[in-house]
């Protein structure tokens, strides 16, 4: 489960054609503030890597979520909306 404290989460995703050649970008925004947070320590955006445990794609990454509370994290890849996960973090 996502927590405050820095993370190591490892990105699978399917239905990327050219993985190699994928941006991924990352953001958090959280409900109570209303605001949006880059969660990915190394920057917004990362290039995705190809096919891991089944995934078209996949990427290793060290996350950081600032405070409590519930966050959508949106993940884009090439600039369109890929997904969106919702996280109620309390510790």
């Amino acid at each position: 489960m996502p927590g405050l404290d820095v993370q190591k989460w490892m990105w699978h995703h399917w239905g990327v054609k050219n993985p190699e050649s994928t941006k991924l970008t990352v953001g958090g925004f959280h409900k109570e503030t209303e605001t949006v947070h880059q969660i990915l320590i190394d920057g917004w955006t990362t290039e995705l890597s190809g096919p891991n445990n089944g995934a078209d794609a996949h990427m290793p990454s060290s996350v950081k979520i600032p405070q409590p509370g519930k966050w959508a994290i949106f993940l884009y890849t090439d600039n369109e909306l890929f997904d969106t996960l919702v996280f109620n973090i309390t510790e």
